[in-house]
Formats: C-alpha cells, sequence, structure tokens
C-alpha cells in the first residue's frame, strides 16, 4: 500500500510516516482503537471492511489517510455534520505522529 501511496503523493509520504514531535503520542494501537470507537454505532454494510482496513494498517500515516473512509460510513449511518464532529475530534489522536500541517480538520 505504501507504494501506491507514494506514487499518488511523492516523497509526502515519507513525513507522513515520520513523527513530527516525540513525546507522549499514542501507539499505533491505541490510535486504531480510536478510529474503531468512531464506528461503535454504525451498522452500514461497509464498517465491517473499514474496521479490517483499520486492523490492517501498520502506521499512522495509513491511519491518517481513512479519515475519508471512516466519513463516508458515519455520515450515512448519521449526517455529514456528525461525521465531521468525529472526524475532526481525532486530530488529538494524530498529534506527534503527523506534522501540524496535516492535521487538518475537515
Amino acid at each position: 500500500m505504501n507504494m501506491v501511496i507514494q506514487r499518488i503523493f511523492g516523497s509526502s509520504v515519507s513525513r507522513l510516516s515520520s513523527p513530527a514531535k516525540p513525546g507522549n503520542r499514542l501507539s499505533v494501537e491505541q490510535i486504531q482503537d480510536s478510529l474503531r470507537t468512531l464506528l461503535h454505532d454504525c451498522d452500514d454494510a461497509r464498517t465491517p471492511r473499514l474496521i479490517y482496513k483499520i486492523s490492517l494498517a501498520k502506521t499512522p500515516a495509513e491511519l491518517w489517510l481513512l479519515r475519508s473512509d471512516l466519513h463516508q460510513c458515519i455520515a450515512h449511518a448519521h449526517t455529514q455534520t456528525e461525521a465531521a464532529e468525529r472526524i475532526n475530534g481525532l486530530i488529538d489522536v494524530f498529534e506527534g505522529w503527523l506534522p501540524a500541517s496535516q492535521l487538518t480538520r475537515i
């Protein structure tokens, strides 16, 4: 998957994969749990597939790239406003893993 992302985004993937600052950042497993929690009340047919994709992700950068899928799934079960609020709540989870310039709100 990284090769595909690198082809699409070029060298920016290496910047996404490297930590912006060391410190009290969450582990990849904790970030995965945070993403799964957002889907707790989504009974859409694509939810299990998205949970599987979250489980396969090995880096915070790969998990960050799943935001669009999360948004679609949550918006389908609720509203786009609800989806945006949940996704924007993830920004703190990724602090320390991604450059601040990448941590943008929807």
